[in-house]
């Protein structure tokens, strides 16, 4: 069975005029090739006591089918509360497209591998990768399932009860594997870690999502599904270049509660947060509060740039979060969304950039104090009604009505983003 599942057969023939090791020419669907880079990864992590996953490949049908198969059609109509707030709010940018749909799209489209832990598998989605790619795509995954033997992910989510700390949970996970794929792959190139420019490779992925950004028919929730192998790489891997291994047990073990704490850096000093805990307005009647969730700084960055604001201004902006909080209300008919947001020092040009670019959508902003409350709806009315409202007048839940809180809205834990890719060479330091 377990033959069946990772191949067979004699692959050790390198491609004509190639000078790479056999880890890096390898047919990753052959079970030798499998059982070499495994035990490379696991030494490289000092985590040879543990036996490896098994793995399977399946074809980009396949894939896409055991997706759809998961996902409930009444998900996917985007009439859902959820739904119709973030897109008032431009979180998703087109009137037919459901939260579901956008997890969807970017599950199919986007993995290339995920580990899935409950089954102790890797699924490697058949896509023709080249060289050094494929191998380093098997190596990410290999650190997943290590990750979960040496350190289990239930302590990682143990207190994950919103998008924001979803973010920060997925950048420990997949930021420490997208460093070890890194670091394996040049390794066996014959390149020292001290000989790379860490500090170019964090800045060419940070490209990369920015483009994500700029494109105003990508969901919001895309780029966040993607910030953990940007942001997080950047995090995990100054903190495992700096301690060395000791950093993954220490992050695994106190992971970043917020895409906030991942963009500060590692070693900054954490800042004092001050959210109230009378985080609403009083309901405009018969609204009724069915989400709640914290979306956190990354979205404060994303949404700031889609509203027109530069790139260096949004990161300031997001650097001085203190916290957030994101209701979307229902009469049955008509849909309201209510996102405060406090700053330490920027909630006024905040508020200016956000009413200066609404694209014609039906939102405001109004400055109160360190906050800015982001009001949007599904009429000018309704609107207006809400921007009448006092504010900071009620509570936020602890819990829904429903007994949950909303959160992990983005796509993704313990996979392997298509497009994340190895630049080969590395950028090397002068």
């Amino acid at each position: 069975m377990l033959a069946a599942l990772i191949g067979c057969g004699d692959d050790a023939i390198p491609p004509p005029g190639t000078d790479l090791p056999y880890e890096l020419y390898c047919d990753i669907a052959n079970g030798n090739c499998q059982r070499t880079i495994y035990n490379s990864v696991a030494a490289k992590l000092e985590a040879t006591e543990f036996a490896p996953p098994r793995i399977r490949t399946i074809s980009v049908q396949q894939h896409a089918d055991e997706i759809r198969r998961s996902v409930d059609l009444q998900d996917l109509t985007g009439e859902d509360a959820t739904s119709r707030g973030l897109r008032l709010l431009g979180f998703l940018p087109e009137a037919s497209e459901s939260v579901t749909a956008s997890q969807t799209e970017f599950r199919i489209n986007q993995i290339a591998a995920y580990y899935s832990p409950g089954d102790d598998m890797i699924t490697v989605v058949d896509r023709d990768y080249e060289e050094v790619s494929a191998q380093a795509l098997l190596a990410h995954e290999f650190t997943h399932a290590i990750q979960e033997r040496q350190f289990g992910f239930a302590g990682v989510w143990a207190d994950v009860d919103s998008e924001d700390k979803v973010l920060g949970a997925r950048s420990v996970i997949e930021g420490d594997a997208s460093h070890t794929e890194y670091a394996w792959a040049y390794e066996q190139l014959g390149y020292l870690p001290e000989e790379i420019d860490w500090e170019a490779l964090y800045a060419d992925n940070e490209a990369w999502i920015e483009g994500r950004v700029d494109d105003r028919e990508a969901a919001l929730l895309d780029t966040a599904s993607i910030f953990p192998y940007v942001h997080g790489l950047a995090f995990m891997s100054r903190a495992t270049l700096d301690l060395g291994l000791q950093a993954r047990g220490l992050a695994f073990g106190a992971p970043p509660s917020s895409a906030f704490e991942v963009m500060r850096g590692v070693f900054n000093a954490p800042a004092t947060f001050d959210f109230p805990g009378i985080a609403h307005p009083a309901p405009v009647e018969g609204h009724t509060r069915e989400v709640e969730d914290r979306m956190g700084a990354w979205y404060v960055y994303a949404f700031l740039r889609r509203n027109g604001v530069a790139a260096q201004d949004a990161w300031t902006s997001a650097l001085s979060w203190r916290g957030d909080e994101l209701a979307i209300y229902d009469t049955g008919t008509e849909i309201a969304a209510v996102w405060r947001v406090r700053f330490d020092e920027s909630a006024s040009t905040v508020g200016d950039a956000i009413n200066a670019e609404t694209e014609g959508r039906v939102q405001t902003a109004v400055v109160f104090g360190q906050d800015v409350f982001v009001l949007a709806a599904e009429s000018e009315p309704a609107l207006l009604a809400w921007a009448e409202r006092p504010l900071d007048t009620m509570a936020a839940a602890v819990v829904l009505k429903d007994g949950r809180r909303q959160g992990g809205l983005s796509a993704g834990t313990c996979m392997r983003s298509l497009d994340f890719h190895l630049p080969i060479p590395p950028p090397l330091l002068q």
